[in-house]
């Protein structure tokens, strides 16, 4: 099994186009067509299974006010079947700027301070549905 991270954008991310490019992002568009995504724009993400906090952060500094993006996670089984789905009613919304998670469950006011450590903590990515993060 193979797990890939993806995130999608409404824009691109040019600076993560150059060969001084710090940040493991890869081009997605062999995937997008497997993919449960909206926004035109699909990286893949490596290095960041276990630092939610990483992404958090570049996010936070990549969104302007308005702009979305989607996180999903996509595992390959053997012979590349998918063994990833797609269920919207667990989908999760993120608000960078009101600061709220919101899951099927309801909507969660995270603390102003230490909202990047308490937002790591909670499930920000799944196989099973697609993040929405949020600037407005």
């Amino acid at each position: 099994m193979t797990a890939h991270y993806f995130i999608a954008t409404l824009k691109p991310i040019p600076e993560y186009h150059s060969s001084e490019n710090n940040y493991p992002f890869l081009n997605g568009e062999a995937y997008k067509e497997s993919l449960p995504f909206t926004l035109p724009y699909v990286y893949e993400v490596y290095e960041l299974g276990g630092e939610d906090i990483e992404l958090i952060t570049f996010l936070d500094s990549f969104m302007g006010i308005g702009d979305v993006v989607e996180r999903y996670i996509f595992e390959e089984g053997r012979q590349g079947y998918p063994l990833s789905h797609n269920y919207p009613e667990e989908a999760r919304t993120i608000n960078l700027f009101k600061k709220t998670y919101k899951d099927q469950y309801g909507e969660y006011q995270l603390d102003s301070k230490k909202w990047k450590e308490e937002l790591s903590r909670r499930t920000i990515a799944s196989k099973r549905s697609v993040t929405t993060f949020v600037k407005y």
